[in-house]
């Protein structure tokens, strides 16, 4: 299992972002790999979170090659006022078992 954590420092957004974000959404929901997300704020430090989790890498490489999330990138300056993408392999998850979360307990 794997997560792509997208933070970022807002801009502002128009209608072809709020599109392009739902056009992402729609394919990640669409893509088996896919396993949910998570999205934090840092109000302190004016900074939002992202991260999604897939079963594997091809989950992010599907990511990556959405057409919309490729447009997204390639004008990101418009929206955000700076990003950092963090790619991890999950090899741990546990819990109580109350919170609901793409990364059931994994018992190694």
């Amino acid at each position: 299992m794997v997560s792509a954590t997208f933070i970022f420092k807002p801009g502002e957004y128009d209608a072809e972002f709020f599109a392009l974000d739902k056009a992402i959404e729609e394919s990640n929901d669409r893509n088996p790999e896919f396993l949910g997300k998570d999205s934090w704020s840092n109000n302190e430090r004016e900074l939002h979170c992202v991260v999604y989790y897939f079963k594997s890498m091809k989950g992010v490489a599907d990511l990556r090659n959405i057409q919309a999330h490729k447009t997204a990138k390639s004008q990101y300056s418009r929206w955000y006022k700076g990003y950092q993408v963090i790619i991890s392999e999950i090899s741990r998850s546990y819990g109580d078992g109350t919170i609901e979360h793409p990364t059931p307990a994994m018992d190694y």
